[in-house]
């Protein structure tokens, strides 16, 4: 396809900074109610609705992205904030979706920690965009890509009554989880009405016992909004049956999707974390500074993930959750092998060339174009390698820097889009000679890139903060034990603990969206470039893309705020009213009347 649609999920950390010992302090889900409540007051949104077997909640926002919580049900109330970005067809202009969010969320601090301090708690929120947070759990920042992934006609009809007789095995579970959730709201609802009822008839009859009753029942829901982890542990241990079932599913469709995708994309997804990655430091005996947050979270190359350990580079949920998808010659392609980026030009160089390179391998890709043989392997390798010097083995069993394979597959790529009769859209010609530039800065200067490449910057602030090579050297040997409790004995040992602590404040902060930001400061002082233009970030915060279906969404939440009507949204439909339904099917259609979505 010569055009697609593209977006990114970013997964914000919250994290509060108490002032002083003791004192009360809030949960993430508290923080995230907050941030809610200031976002309502400032964005018009809909509630996020029209899923049965896989609820996220939370709100669709007048520029046709998301907000929501999102958490763990073991850890249900240490989650985070999740904002998706709406479909756009060039990079540049999620570019600016993505700054609007980051300062969006920005804006919603400040108001937060007014009301923070309003009722008492002692000390400040921050909004980390980071994919590593301080205690080491992993963040996403994944990208979504609209692919052609045509099964050939053999192989669709092998897949057809191999899929039929999946979903009729998987019918049960999903009928019990129809019923489970039906069952929950109707004990939920019924139980209320019976507990209600019986109040106000002891209230008639026995008053201080109706006055029990009520008490009881405002502390139980009090309860249950502050803490309810509790519950959705046991709602999803009453889910259980849904993860084998997952598992099934994926072990399919990894012999069937995205097959032609995943040999010709891999190595270009290994090998672009030379500039799309946000540094990272490591205390355990590796090397001191990495080029990435995220590799070391990648287990796996393909498959349904569900909410473990083995995260893959490719997630195919989607065949899931939208099981007709698995029979189109066109889905979503989501990636969760990215880390977020505060650079812009890093930013917009990861979502444009990737979008390049997917134009070129849904054309076929010529001969010789580069398939890693350990693409894992490879990957964690890459990460360790600062230096850019080691080479990885081929499918073909030749061997190649990651340079050069990046080399190989921008030459391929320039050649398919030159060979096209049709003149290059604008955005195209930038990203191939931001992409050009990038590699030739990577093989004579890397230190040249550090206003562009979010490892570069962030390692001049580490090595600032950390001048003396002989310290590196020793955090690098020492790091593990020294930082260690109880690892530090004597002067050196504490001298070297010390400096661990600061570099490892400069990594942490580097991603806080706050005028302290590490990154926001080298921005300021024009040492990180930034290519959105202000004007294009303030429309971008209330409007969508004009030309997806993005534009669509946005106009019927707008249409239901001026209209006083209730509604919900989803990524495609829209229902404004109690009757105004619009479905989005497409999503390089912005198929939308100003006037309100078309009744039926």
């Amino acid at each position: 396809m010569k055009e697609r649609v593209f977006g990114i999920e970013t997964e914000y950390a919250l994290i509060f900074h108490p002032r002083g010992l003791g004192g009360a302090r809030p949960t993430n889900l508290e923080l995230y109610r907050r941030f809610e409540a200031a976002l309502l007051a400032r964005v018009r949104t809909l509630p996020h609705g029209f899923s049965w077997l896989r609820e996220k909640g939370g709100r669709f926002l007048e520029n046709g992205g998301t907000f929501h919580y999102e958490a763990t049900a073991e850890d249900f109330e240490s989650g985070l904030v999740e904002m998706a970005s709406p479909e756009c067809r060039d990079p540049f202009t999620l570019l600016a979706h993505e700054r609007a969010k980051d300062e969006l969320l920005e804006e919603l601090c400040v108001a937060v920690n007014r009301e923070l301090e309003r009722a008492g708690f002692r000390g400040h929120a921050s909004v980390g965009k980071n994919s590593v947070d301080s205690q080491g759990n992993t963040l996403g920042s994944h990208e979504s890509y609209w692919v052609e992934d045509r099964l050939p006609p053999a192989r669709l009809a092998l897949f057809v009554p191999v899929w039929l007789a999946l979903w009729l095995v998987s019918l049960p579970v999903v009928a019990w989880l129809f019923v489970l959730r039906i069952g929950l709201l109707a004990v939920v609802l019924g139980g209320g009405a019976v507990l209600l009822g019986t109040g106000a008839l002891l209230r008639l009859i026995r008053p201080a016992l109706g006055q029990r009753l009520f008490a009881w029942m405002a502390r139980f829901a009090r309860d249950l909004e502050q803490h309810p982890g509790e519950l959705a542990r046991r709602v999803q241990r009453l889910a259980a049956p849904l993860y084998p079932l997952m598992r099934l599913h994926s072990a399919v469709y990894d012999r069937f999707h995205f097959l032609a995708i995943r040999r010709d994309l891999t190595a270009f997804l290994v090998t672009r974390t030379l500039y799309t990655g946000a540094g990272a430091l490591g205390f355990d005996g590796g090397p001191l500074f990495r080029l990435a947050q995220r590799p070391p979270f990648l287990k796996v190359l393909a498959r349904i993930f569900p909410d473990d350990d083995a995260r893959p580079l490719y997630e195919m949920r989607d065949l899931f959750f939208q099981p007709w998808s698995a029979l189109r010659s066109r889905r979503r392609l989501h990636l969760l092998i990215g880390d977020a980026n505060m650079s812009e030009w890093a930013q917009v160089l990861r979502v444009g060339a990737t979008a390049l390179v997917l134009e070129v391998i849904e054309g076929g890709t010529p001969a010789g174009w580069p398939v890693l043989a350990k693409p894992l392997d490879a990957l964690q390798a890459i990460n360790l390698d600062s230096d850019l010097a080691q080479t990885y083995e081929l499918a073909d069993g030749t061997r190649a820097s990651a340079l050069e394979i990046q080399g190989r597959i921008l030459g391929f790529v320039r050649e398919r889009l030159e060979s096209d009769p049709e003149p290059l859209e604008v955005w195209k010609l930038r990203v191939l000679a931001m992409w050009q530039e990038t590699l030739e800065g990577l093989r004579r200067a890397p230190e040249s890139l550090s206003d562009r490449i979010d490892w570069l910057a962030k390692r001049r602030l580490v090595f600032e903060e950390m001048p003396e090579s002989a310290d590196r050297a020793a955090l690098r040997a020492r790091g593990a034990d020294v930082m260690r409790d109880g690892g530090a004995h004597g002067a050196a040992d504490l001298h070297l603990r010390d400096r661990a602590y600061r570099v490892r404040r400069v990594d942490l902060r580097f991603h806080e969206l706050s005028p302290r930001g590490g990154a926001r400061r080298l921005e300021r002082r024009g040492l990180l470039r930034r290519l959105s233009q202000p004007e294009q970030v303030e429309s971008a915060r209330l409007d969508p893309p004009s030309d997806t279906r993005a534009f669509a969404r946005g106009q019927a939440i707008k249409f239901a705020h001026a209209n006083a009507v209730a509604g919900r949204a989803g990524w495609d439909r829209v229902r404004v009213g109690k009757l105004g339904h619009k479905y989005l099917r497409d999503p390089l259609d912005n198929g939308s009347k100003p006037d309100g979505p078309r009744r039926g």
